[in-house]
């Protein structure tokens, strides 16, 4: 019987096909960080299922997190004491809501730790951002998109692109990463510088020049050897010298104010754009109920007819069903989980940032500079904008998962010990 020769096409049998763990919640957290990088319309549909996998992936691992937990259960303060305030806060139902979305948020960071390493977060990361860079860039043909793009306003496409600068640029000055991704993150960061002069946000040009301070400082010049040079030391002393003396000079004048100069170059007055007003009104909210705060939702209802929210919508121009927020983070959390609820997230904040410089000045990496920078960026914008405990807020998250890896680091440096003298 003859053999019939050719070409044999033999195609792999699916139940033979393998994703690696790893692999497969890389692509996850890429998606999720996607769809909470800009909130866009229906992404509701990715994120629900997302957060169910996350959640179930928690459970699932729970064994393997038993360690980490119990070095970060301050993590889980926040949430306890938010669920306590459903107890006197008016708004039962949201309360229980959100808290279970920040519970949420919390086993999200950990699932995230436990199967990623920092560079798998740096690329998901600079992924999300360029997408929306990318959509942004194409709206600003359009004359009355150019400044904000795809995002509500300009202040948040500015803040957006220094994320994503911070992000392109500490990839780039990895050598970890290939060739091709490093000239991709150039790119990548001269379009969100592109865009954060586009949105002409005062706030986002100062993050830019923040971070970009902090990634020479801590990233390039420690590895260049100039710190093992005593010409560098007099140089950065006559640097400092010569503006001493030129802030004393500018001082001298008792007309010349250098705060308001530098708020009227960015276009801003001296009440942050109306924060410094609505501090105050959070502030006389926290001495009625100090201790134990409103609870979720509370405050802000400006549908009834003499709150003090609808007094602060009226004055601020604000249409009844728009959302709006004292612009601190701590402010926010005082009057609506209290003093209690404040000092809380207080003890997370410095915590956590002890343990995301600790990394920096240990092993001075570059996943470590990044996350550094994020958590840099994260506390500037807790003091100006809300959302440092919201579920779901993406900076919070890479602030919380930073510290995580870092306990992780160190925890595996210990067993390496343990096993190497064993």
């Amino acid at each position: 019987m003859q053999q019939t020769r050719g070409l044999v096409l033999t195609l792999p049998r699916l139940d033979r096909i393998e994703i690696r763990p790893e692999l497969r919640d890389h692509v996850l957290a890429t998606l999720w960080f996607i769809c909470t990088f800009k909130t866009f319309q229906y992404d509701e549909l990715i994120l629900y299922p997302l957060a169910l996998y996350f959640g179930w992936a928690f459970i699932r691992d729970f064994p393997k997190l038993t360690d980490l937990i119990a070095r970060s259960f301050i993590l889980f303060l926040f949430p306890i004491w938010y669920f306590l305030t459903a107890f006197w806060g008016a708004e039962t139902w949201l309360i229980l809501r959100s808290g279970l979305q920040i519970v949420l948020t919390v086993m999200i960071c950990y699932c995230v730790v436990l199967r990623l390493n920092p560079r798998d977060v740096m690329l998901s990361f600079l992924i999300a951002g360029t997408i929306f860079a990318v959509l942004s860039f194409l709206e600003g043909f359009s004359a009355d998109k150019a400044a904000r793009g795809v995002f509500a306003s300009k202040n948040a496409m500015g803040a957006a692109m220094a994320l994503l600068w911070t992000t392109a640029l500490t990839v780039a000055l990895d050598s970890a990463f290939s060739r091709y991704l490093r000239v991709f993150a150039v790119g990548a960061a001269m379009l969100a510088l592109f865009q954060a002069f586009r949105s002409d946000s005062a706030t986002a040009i100062l993050l830019i020049l923040g971070a970009t301070g902090i990634l020479i400082g801590i990233g390039i010049i420690p590895r260049s050897g100039l710190l093992k040079r005593p010409g560098f030391y007099v140089f950065c002393f006559m640097l400092c010298a010569v503006g001493a003396f030129l802030m004393a000079g500018i001082l001298a004048f008792d007309d010349v104010n250098p705060i308001d100069s530098v708020l009227g170059a960015f276009g801003k007055d001296t009440t942050l754009t109306g924060r410094t007003v609505l501090w105050q009104y959070a502030l006389e909210e926290i001495r009625q109920r100090p201790l134990l705060g409103l609870g979720e939702g509370g405050f802000w209802k400006p549908y009834e007819p003499f709150s003090t929210a609808k007094k602060i919508y009226a004055e601020f121009h604000k249409a009844p069903y728009a959302k709006f927020s004292f612009h601190n983070s701590y402010l926010e959390i005082a009057v609506h989980q209290g003093l209690i609820g404040a000092a809380i997230t207080v003890l997370f904040v410095v915590w956590a940032f002890y343990l995301v410089m600790r990394g920096v000045l240990v092993s001075n990496s570059m996943p470590t500079v990044f996350f550094f920078c994020l958590a840099c960026v994260t506390l500037v914008r807790s003091m100006t904008e809300p959302g440092l405990n919201r579920p779901f807020a993406i900076l919070p998250m890479l602030f919380t998962i930073g510290a995580l890896f870092e306990i992780k680091r160190r925890r595996a440096l210990v067993r390496a010990a343990r096993n190497g003298s064993g």
